[in-house]
Order: structure tokens, then sequence, then C-alpha cells
């Protein structure tokens, strides 16, 4: 079983919705590289990453036909992304390739390009560094997160079990540094989130938890978490006239445990 790093700091960088826009990582990375004066230990990312590799993929993906685009994943080579990324699913997803892979997770995605899809529920030590846990999709319609059905539309929908496999494993882990969702908590902002989101936190209670899919830069707290909404990258917000404050967050987890925002993209 993989253990953290003694008295040993870790730096990580947060990037909200892809959307396809890979370049955007690239850039968040080294922005971040400035700011550090070396590479983020790891990246997380929070969903609509839509790391399309081929046609297949984007056929996949329940997407709006006016946003429907293969993006540039595809063109990315070895060493274009410099720290590892770790992603989780959002609602615009290649699900059909992503639910097809065998794990176990987290599990190499693309050609040996330092970049990992976390799964749709779990949690574990990352980079021997940083205690993740992780929800994939949004919350069904439906008042009752049942058993998912194989359509890609249901396909971006979360499980009960999947929420249960997350306590399980949070539990087994012990003190979680991060939580990953897509969705907001409930009762953040009226009219946003979902009841599940803010059950896992007050359940799990991490340091800090990390959101995107509403495209708005958001700062808050539940109980003792830090709870950090992530815009989405420039190219996506300019689209709906938006502003880009919170595209990424940098942050630092000190020896103690203790983590805090060094920097927010603009």
């Amino acid at each position: 079983m993989a253990t953290l790093e003694p008295d040993n700091s870790t730096t990580f960088l947060a990037i909200g919705d892809v959307h396809g826009h890979w370049d955007c990582v690239i850039e968040a990375i080294a922005l971040a590289e400035a700011i550090l004066g070396k590479l983020p230990d790891l990246v997380l990312q929070v969903g609509d990453a839509e790391p399309h590799r081929n046609e297949e993929d984007l056929a996949g993906c329940h997407t709006p036909k006016k946003y429907r685009s293969l993006g540039d994943f595809s063109a990315l080579g070895q060493g274009d992304i410099r720290s590892p990324v770790y992603f989780i699913g959002g609602n615009h997803e290649p699900y059909v390739a992503l639910d097809a892979l065998p794990g176990p997770f987290p599990t190499p995605w693309g050609d040996d390009l330092s970049v990992y899809y976390l799964g749709r529920a779990g949690a574990t030590i990352l980079e021997n560094r940083l205690k993740v846990a992780w929800l994939s999709g949004i919350s069904s319609p439906n008042a009752d997160p049942g058993l998912r059905s194989e359509s890609i539309r249901a396909r971006t929908y979360f499980s009960r079990e999947e929420v249960v496999t997350i306590l399980q494993e949070a539990s087994r882990l012990g003190e979680i540094d991060v939580l990953l969702t897509h969705d907001w908590p409930s009762d953040l902002r009226v009219g946003r989130g979902n009841d599940s989101t803010r059950d896992l936190i007050e359940a799990i209670r991490p340091t800090l938890h990390l959101c995107g899919h509403m495209h708005a830069g958001f700062e808050g707290t539940i109980g003792t978490t830090i709870v950090n909404a992530l815009n989405a990258v420039p190219p996506a917000t300019k689209k709906q006239g938006r502003d880009r404050f919170g595209w990424w967050r940098l942050y630092e987890r000190d020896e103690l445990g203790e983590i805090r925002c060094l920097d927010v993209g603009r």
C-alpha cells in the first residue's frame, strides 16, 4: 500500500473544466512553475476534461452539438504535460471509452502523456504525497441515484453504489486531504449543487473540496472543509461571456497537513 512521504511539503495545481482545451493545461502548469520555481508535484482536474483521443471517443461523449469538438488532446505528445495530471469525469466526457478501461485506477489515458483517469469513485494516495478521494459525474435528476443505464446520457450520472464506494475507501485511507467532485455541494448558492456531494463532504471532512461544472469561481466552507469551485478554462468562459477568475488554483500542503492557496488564475 502507498504511504505518504514523511516531513515533506507538496505542491499541487487544480484546474477547472477544460472542455478539450488541453493547451490551457500546459499553460497553467507553466504558470505554476514560474510561481514556484519548479514544477508542481501533481495536477488535479475536476471533470469535463474532454480528453478525446479520436472521433470514436467523441462519439461516446454526451455534448450539445454546438459545443461538440474533438479538442486538442489528440495532438499532445510525450513531454507536453510536464506534471502528472489526474482527472475525474464530469458530465461531458468520453464515458463509453472511460468505462471500458479495465483498471486498476488511477489508470493512464493517452499514449505516455502523464495523464491519468481516476475512475468513477474511490480514494488513494497520489504520487505518495496527497490523500485524494473522488466522485465522477453529476447527480441524476431522479431523487434516488440508483443503478445507471448504459445510454450515453445516463453515463454522466453517478450512482448510489459509487457514493458508498467513496465513503468506504475514504474511511480506510483515513484523513483525506482533497475531495474531488464535478458538481457543487448543495446550499452554497441557491439552485446550485446536490445533496450527495454535500453529504460526502460532511461525512469525509476533507481539508479541501474542489469542484467545477458551474463555470464560476467560488470560495466557501462547509464545517472545517475549505470549498473551492473552479472556473472553466479561458476559451470556454469566453464563449459564455464570463470572467476568467479561478480557472486554476495553486496549493501547498505543508508537513502538518495544512493546505493553503498560493495563487489563483485570472
